[in-house]
C-alpha cells in the first residue's frame, strides 16, 4: 500500500467563544487554500467545528510524512494559530500525523 499520512490538529475552546471561533474559522479558507494547494503531496484538507463539544479541527491527507510536515513551517497557518490562541483556543500538542492503515474510498 502506498504511504498516506493523515494529519490532525484539534483545538478546544470555551462555549462562550463558539460563534466567534466559527466566524474566524470560516475566514481561514481564503488565507490557507492557495498555499496548501501548492504544497507537494497534499491530497485534501478539511477544517471543521463541533459546536456541541466546543472543538475545531484541521484534517489533511498527504502523500508522505515529509509532505505533511510542510505544515509545521507554513507561515499563514502559524499566524492563524496565534490568532486562534489569542481567542482562547487551546490546541492539542503535538499535532499528530497518522500512517494510514486502511481506507474506504467511494
Amino acid at each position: 500500500m502506498e504511504e498516506t499520512v493523515i494529519r490532525i490538529s484539534i483545538g478546544h475552546f470555551d462555549p462562550a467563544n463558539s460563534n466567534a471561533i466559527k466566524q474566524a474559522l470560516e475566514t481561514t479558507y481564503d488565507k490557507l487554500v492557495p498555499g496548501v494547494k501548492s504544497m507537494t503531496g497534499n491530497r485534501s484538507f478539511f477544517a471543521g467545528i463541533d459546536e456541541q463539544n466546543f472543538a475545531m479541527v484541521n484534517v489533511s491527507v498527504w502523500d508522505s510524512l515529509t509532505a505533511a510536515k510542510q505544515m509545521e513551517s507554513f507561515q499563514p497557518m502559524l499566524d492563524l494559530a496565534r490568532e486562534f490562541i489569542s481567542m482562547g483556543v487551546r490546541f492539542e500538542r503535538p499535532i499528530l500525523n497518522f500512517e494510514r492503515v486502511w481506507a474506504i474510498e467511494n
